[in-house]
């Protein structure tokens, strides 16, 4: 006789693949159609003068629902890095280049050597970079600068910001945990998953001046196997 708590009564599961391609079919990609609909929409009402700030707003929250599918999309389906050669400038930038038009002019890049390189999933790497940098400006930072330096062996890649309210040194991230309204707690989770997919470290630090440090360090398998 099964009971209740029988685990063959549990709900299975979809594998992470058809997870991933219910979220996207169910949720994003209407969250796209919404989207469109509603820029079309703002765009008439500011020609008329009409409610285009309120229209504004609801754009804003259609917006953040389609972060929050995408982050749940990447939850679902951990990538499979794909090590290439690249500077560290071109991971920095891209990086930069990833943010919201208005936040990438509050990004200050700093790097060593011109052309430093590493062997690493650089697309994977700035992505991380980026969740870095949209955690700090949404914890209240009005600047990030990003270093990376080049060491034998091995990169670093440090977010700096000048939030008042920081993440502690030693704090660790967990899914679904954050006091943000509106988020799932998903960011920093995930650039903690994927920087261990990369072989990397991630440690939140602080400056001697107190602000919010948070470093990945990549070691170089090229320089390893020599």
């Amino acid at each position: 006789m099964l009971t209740a708590a029988d685990p063959s009564l549990a709900p299975a599961l979809p594998p992470a693949p058809a997870l991933a391609q219910a979220l996207t079919q169910g949720l994003d990609r209407p969250l796209n159609a919404l989207r469109a609909t509603m820029e079309g929409l703002t765009q008439e009402l500011a020609r008329g003068g009409l409610g285009a700030l309120r229209i504004d707003g609801v754009l804003r929250e259609v917006e953040r629902l389609g972060r929050n599918v995408s982050e749940l999309v990447d939850f679902a389906t951990p990538p499979v890095p794909r090590p290439l050669r690249c500077s560290l400038e071109e991971i920095e930038r891209a990086a930069r280049a990833q943010l919201a038009p208005e936040d990438r002019a509050r990004v200050v890049l700093a790097s060593g050597e011109y052309g430093d390189e590493i062997v690493v999933d650089g697309p994977l790497l700035s992505s991380c970079l980026r969740r870095l940098i949209e955690n700090a400006f949404e914890a209240g930072a009005e600047h990030v600068l990003l270093v990376a330096r080049r060491e034998p062996g091995l990169a670093s890649f440090s977010v700096i910001d000048d939030a008042a309210s920081g993440l502690a040194p030693g704090w660790k991230p967990l899914p679904f945990q954050t006091t943000k309204p509106n988020h799932l707690g998903l960011g920093l989770a995930l650039t903690q998953r994927d920087v261990a997919l990369l072989d990397g470290r991630l440690e939140f630090l602080a400056t001697p001046g107190g602000e919010t440090c948070v470093r990945i360090t990549i070691q170089d398998p090229e320089e390893e196997s020599q």
